[in-house]
């Protein structure tokens, strides 16, 4: 079970031990299978990763979600909130993950849990989105937090040169 959330809402939040530690969970992750990126890279290394990882962190709107549990980084997500006042009353949810050693805890579902409640209660948005790969397995995991499938992308995840996905994408209404 997750003993703490914290949210950082500006880059210098994460110093380089909590980003070596963001890294190695995505690396790790990545590398069991989940659907978070580096799919034609695997298997990944903290090398590839932690360039991403910084991007991410260093995104304009980014604020990162952090579960620890007995002190390690037991999952993360990252919330973009948009400036542009025509898109202002939503925000993207991205890089949901769960460290390996932490799955069927209640991780995620911790994280989905609070960043909703963030999403609405201390930042008045009116929805989320988010975008799943197809074919893994995910809608049915966000479909139990109130997430609809409204659409999707087809073939635009290139898992493989000869393995394309749907980019399914995914709202949670907030009011």
């Amino acid at each position: 079970m997750t003993s703490s959330l914290t949210w950082l809402t500006s880059p210098d939040d994460v110093d380089g031990e909590l980003r070596a530690e963001l890294t190695a969970c995505w690396r790790d992750v990545a590398n069991a299978g989940g659907a978070v990126g580096f799919a034609q890279q695997l298997p990944v290394t903290a090398d590839v990763v932690r360039p991403v990882l910084d991007a991410t962190v260093e995104a304009p709107g980014a604020r990162l979600l952090v579960a620890r549990a007995d002190g390690a980084v037991a999952g993360w997500l990252v919330l973009i909130t948009n400036d542009e006042p025509v898109f202002a009353h939503w925000a993207w949810v991205k890089r949901v993950q769960t460290a390996v050693a932490h799955r069927g805890t209640g991780v995620a579902r911790t994280l989905m849990t609070e960043v909703a409640r963030s999403a609405r209660d201390d930042l008045g948005l009116e929805w989320l989105r988010i975008e799943v790969r197809g074919g893994a397995g995910l809608e049915p995991f966000y479909e139990r937090f109130g997430w609809q499938v409204v659409g999707s992308w087809p073939r635009a995840v290139a898992v493989t040169p000869d393995d394309r996905r749907d980019e399914v994408l995914m709202t949670l209404p907030l009011r």
